[in-house]
This record gives structure tokens, sequence and C-alpha cells, in this order.
């Protein structure tokens, strides 16, 4: 199985705070990480507090961008982005990591993500035309990225 130079990085606002999606995310993590190194950053979920949900989504994106810090290739997690199936998805990552050797996952909280990251972003990704909790799109996400890495080493899992 080849490794894949470079670094996957899954921000996301907030933490995984339920056992199953723990539980998952570090399996797809483990399984990540024989092929690519893999760095999830969690940043604090403000919405709920005292503060309005334009104030609380505008503070987790200043977040998130922070934490993505100079990261060459910023994908945005947001339904009105690019679709792909799982082979495309695969010769995406491939490309992208070829050329760019960092890429950034970002995920927004309940609330979804500030315009700022939206429009800072290199790039827009849909998982789905389906909403998903933010807790599962970072799962789907993780086992995506796991099934293209499987792909692009001509392994069977992704059938």
């Amino acid at each position: 199985m080849p490794r894949y130079p470079g670094t996957l990085i899954i921000a996301a606002v907030g933490k995984l705070r339920t056992p199953h999606w723990q539980s998952a995310q570090a399996e797809y993590v483990s399984r990540l990480k024989r092929y690519v190194q893999v760095d999830v950053r969690e940043v604090r979920d403000v919405v709920g507090g005292s503060i309005s949900e334009e104030v609380a989504m505008a503070r987790e994106g200043e977040a998130l961008l922070k934490s993505v810090g100079t990261t060459p290739w910023v994908l945005a997690l947001d339904p009105a982005g690019r679709q792909a199936d799982s082979v495309r998805f695969a010769h995406y990552l491939r490309q992208q990591l070829g050329i760019y050797h960092e890429l950034a996952f970002v995920i927004g909280g309940p609330s979804g993500l500030a315009p700022k990251v939206l429009e800072q972003a290199n790039e827009r990704f849909s998982l789905s035309n389906l909403t998903f909790p933010h807790e599962l799109a970072r799962v789907v996400l993780l086992e995506q990225l796991y099934r293209g890495m499987t792909i692009l080493s001509g392994e069977p899992y992704h059938k």
C-alpha cells in the first residue's frame, strides 16, 4: 500500500462528545494513517450562548481559519459545494496532495460555516444533497477519505 506525501487536516467546530462518534472517528483516523498523515483539529463551539448565532458563527469561523493557518489548499464542506463520486474524489485527493501536499477540510458547527470561511476557502465541497448533523458529517468525510485512499491503492474496500 503506497503512502502519500502530505497531510489531510480536518478542522471542525466542536468536540465529538458521544462515544459512538468518537469511536468512529478514531477508527477512520487509524485506518487513514496507513496511507497519509491525518490531523484532526477541533475549535470551540460557541453557538448557544448569550450571543447571536451570526456572531457565534463568525467567531467559530475565525477559529477555523486560524486552525488551518497557511495550509495551501482549503476545502469548505458546504451543501452548495461541488459533489463527486468516490472514485472521482479519490483522484481529486491524489491530484491535490501531489500539488499542495497539505489539504484542509473545514467543517462548521450546527449553524454551518461563516461567510468569511466560505469566501476564503479555495473550494467548496459537498458530501451530499442531504443535511447531516456536523458530527456525522465529520465521520462521513473521514470514511470517504479512507475509501479514497483504498481506491488509489487498488484495494477492494470501495466495492
